[in-house]
């Protein structure tokens, strides 16, 4: 059973409706929505990888889709931890703690909190995206969306995640992400 531990450190709460996404999904303009930084604290229990990864390996593989996802840099720190020092190791179960802020949409009554304007988008995930994800990387992957992209306000659009079939593989989401401009 995969598992995750998650501490909420601040930001309000407002329920996206999955009309929304749907609308989005057709291909609607980016209007950008009023939103608020959400906080997020979360330990990823990854369990019985196929292979050994380094901890530099998860910190890039980590650190890529986050900002695939739209977090600011500035607000992303992970932590790999119980990895092996070498690709070489026996620790095929370890763990990573990853802490971020990303956009919330706000509505009614809250919406005079809001701190930023955000839009929907598509966001690839797969080898190569990012760069450090590698084509013997779909069990990572997968169990990094049961764990960390479940408990994020991300929609999964598409998923290819049948491993040991082919080295193609990979997931499309739908994420709230800072408007610029």
């Amino acid at each position: 059973m995969r598992r995750l531990r998650s501490v909420l450190l601040g930001g309000l709460l407002a329920a996206v409706p999955m009309s929304g996404w749907a609308h989005a999904a057709r291909g609607a303009p980016a209007a950008g929505r009023p939103a608020v930084w959400r906080t997020y604290d979360l330990v990823v229990d990854l369990e019985h990888l196929p292979r050994t990864y380094t901890c530099d390996q998860l910190w890039y593989v980590f650190h890529g889709i986050l900002l695939r996802l739209g977090v600011p840099i500035d607000t992303l720190n992970v932590l790999p931890y119980h990895c092996s020092r070498s690709p070489s190791g026996d620790l095929r179960s370890p763990h990573v703690q990853v802490s971020f802020r990303m956009p919330e949409v706000v509505q009614g009554k809250a919406v005079k909190w809001a701190e930023l304007s955000a839009v929907r988008r598509l966001i690839a995930i797969g080898p190569g995206e990012p760069k450090r994800l590698k084509p013997t990387d779909c069990r990572l992957l997968r169990q990094i969306r049961e764990t960390l992209l479940e408990s994020l306000p991300v929609k999964v659009v598409h998923s290819d995640l049948l491993c040991g079939r082919h080295e193609r593989f990979g997931l499309t989401v739908q994420a709230w992400v800072a408007r610029h401009g």
